[in-house]
């Protein structure tokens, strides 16, 4: 059976073959070249290294897709692991289907703007409607790097593309003042690994995959601060078709930070002797995000309290946080974000209880 889109092959013989074009005709029509090897990543690895061989790689009737492959291939060692295994599915599942015959030469920011609108109305694989708008952003942004690139090289001609994303009219939900009281309050109460979990990232804005990577040895007790540097996920193994669990340097150089510990959490910050026991289970053996968040998912349902996701705590936190007065800049760099910017962009929500208090404030 072939991998879609890529002409990659497996052989009644067990072998797996690739077909890739290593040249074309004045007319414009391919002529095949096929490589050969015993697993399709071995395969996929010399076909992209013998497109980028021939002379019908870099010419004006290169078709986009081919173009991707090879991008793709030479941006692998520039990015995580994780970031590539997102390039990867965005490119297989929307943009190659969608680009499927265009040349290179002929692309134009026409056509960007209508696949992005295209996949905001009807963009999900089930056909059941658009894609969010953050996927459209990465869609978008992917395409946009890989024409640059092209253009840097001299493989096309310089395009304008100023296609315009509009914003996400979809807000998060986050809790309301009492809604948070009773969150905590439960928590408090149980005084579990999970629930201190929780607890900390309420009192500190750490993401998800921080958290369950998070070690003894990254806990300081005596200084009062954890220090952040590692990131757990779990992404597709491209080449077995099966997922994994990574755990790599954080998301940014911004992200590997010190985060100093409120007084009122430090007594639920509980762990043993052991360095490298993970923080939430204090064992060696990790908790990995989506059973965090089937946990979490679990407490908010017994409590009858709004549906929230556990990255609303992140949200969650940031908006207090001003509303306590901090500064931004501190702000940002407890978040791990690289400029107050962004954290005033996407991570402050004022609650309707602070709106109504500061309209209060008004007097006639």
């Amino acid at each position: 059976m072939s991998r879609k889109g890529e002409n990659i092959y497996k052989r009644k013989d067990g072998r797996w073959e690739g077909r890739y074009i290593k040249d074309r005709t004045q007319t414009g029509k391919a002529i095949y070249g096929y490589v050969y090897g015993k697993t399709y990543g071995e395969v996929r690895k010399k076909k992209i290294k013998e497109q980028s061989s021939h002379r019908g790689i870099i010419n004006n009737t290169m078709f986009y897709n081919e173009w991707l492959d090879y991008w793709l291939e030479n941006r692998k060692i520039q990015i995580k692991e994780s970031t590539y295994v997102i390039y990867y599915l965005h490119i297989e599942k929307h943009i190659k289907p969608y680009f499927e015959n265009k040349k290179m030469s002929d692309i134009t920011n026409n056509d960007i703007q209508n696949f992005m609108n295209n996949k905001l109305s009807n963009g999900r694989l089930d056909q059941k409607g658009g894609l969010s708008y953050k996927t459209v952003k990465e869609l978008v942004n992917i395409i946009k790097l890989s024409l640059r690139s092209a253009i840097k090289n001299q493989v096309i001609n310089e395009i304008c593309l100023d296609c315009k994303i509009p914003s996400s009219k979809v807000k998060l939900t986050i809790l309301n003042k009492e809604e948070f009281t009773v969150l905590v309050q439960y928590l408090k109460d149980q005084n579990t690994y999970l629930c201190n979990g929780i607890l900390l990232m309420i009192c500190t804005g750490i993401r998800i995959g921080e958290l369950c990577a998070l070690q003894n040895k990254d806990i300081h007790i005596s200084d009062m601060t954890i220090t952040i540097q590692k990131t757990l996920q779990r992404i597709t193994d491209i080449e077995n078709k099966k997922t994994k669990i990574i755990i790599n340097d954080s998301k940014t150089l911004h992200s590997i930070r010190k985060i100093p510990i409120p007084n009122s959490l430090i007594k639920y910050i509980n762990i043993n002797d052991h360095p490298d026991n993970y923080f939430l289970t204090q064992t060696n053996k990790y908790m990995e995000p989506r059973t965090f968040r089937y946990a979490f998912k679990r407490i908010i349902k017994k409590l009858q309290l709004s549906e929230v996701s556990v990255h609303s705590l992140r949200h969650l936190f940031a908006t207090n946080c001003i509303e306590l007065g901090f500064d931004y800049n501190c702000l940002s760099e407890i978040l791990g974000h690289a400029s107050p910017s962004t954290t005033m962009n996407l991570y402050v929500h004022s609650k309707i209880e602070y709106k109504q208090e500061c309209m209060n404030r008004i007097e006639i």
